[in-house]
């Protein structure tokens, strides 16, 4: 069995076991994509998370799939990951929720890569500007990308499914550098939730991440300069 027969096996497996658990949750609750939607987009964070939280034991699967299915079509998973924390507790808030991302970015990242590959390297391969970025598409690149809260996944997925990056390649960026981006994401939004018992904890949460984030800015500044410098 080649590569390329054993990935559009993967592909059409991945497909068949997404149609069948929007079956399953379809058959055990009628209305769930319905009041899913509906508390997602009139920004009912309290009323989302206790529909989940309604589900019990079931609950985590269904924030890990709900995670994976928004990262997967390319919407934003922030509402999840804010009530996670509240839902669950805030370290397996930031567990379940960033498994969640994981695969959904990867569900994405492949999608992307399979339907639009050949048509984005014949116009990479036309642009020397493109080609340029491309080149950029390494591990530490995407990982840093992966690694800003809020950023929109969709952005770096598509950069990483345009560029020649590996598939291993993309899931190790990928798998750490979520990491502190949901972190970060889940921590800010179970304490704004609960800012009346938390606001001190918030307050220091955000000045840390201020303080990471510049020093990075910094270093890289920095060294951008020294190489300037060191080029003239």
């Amino acid at each position: 069995m080649n590569d390329k027969y054993l990935g559009w096996l993967l592909h059409i497996g991945g497909g068949l076991l997404v149609i069948v658990m929007f079956l399953s949750i379809q058959l055990m609750a009628p209305d769930f994509y319905s009041i899913m939607w509906h508390l997602t987009v009139s920004g009912d964070l309290d009323g989302l998370a206790d529909y989940i939280a309604s589900f019990g034991f079931y609950a985590i699967g269904i924030s890990i799939f709900m995670i994976a299915f928004v990262n997967a079509i390319g919407l934003p998973s922030i509402p999840f990951l804010t009530v996670n924390g509240i839902i669950f507790g805030l370290i397996p808030g930031i567990i379940i929720s960033w498994i969640g991302e994981v695969i959904g970015i990867e569900i994405s990242f492949r999608l992307t890569r399979t339907l639009l590959r050949k048509q984005a390297q014949k116009v990479i391969s036309k642009s020397k500007m493109l080609e340029k970025l491309d080149s950029y598409s390494c591990i530490k690149t995407v990982m840093m990308g992966r690694a800003i809260p809020y950023a929109p996944n969709v952005v770096v997925t598509a950069f990483s499914a345009l560029s020649h990056i590996s598939y291993r390649d993309h899931f190790i960026a990928n798998f750490f550098g979520k990491m502190p981006a949901v972190l970060v994401e889940v921590w800010l939004g179970h304490d704004l939730l609960r800012i009346q018992e938390h606001w001190g904890r918030l307050l220091i949460l955000l000045a840390l991440v201020s303080i990471i984030y510049g020093i990075i800015w910094w270093r890289k500044r920095h060294i951008k300069k020294n190489r300037y410098h060191s080029g003239m």
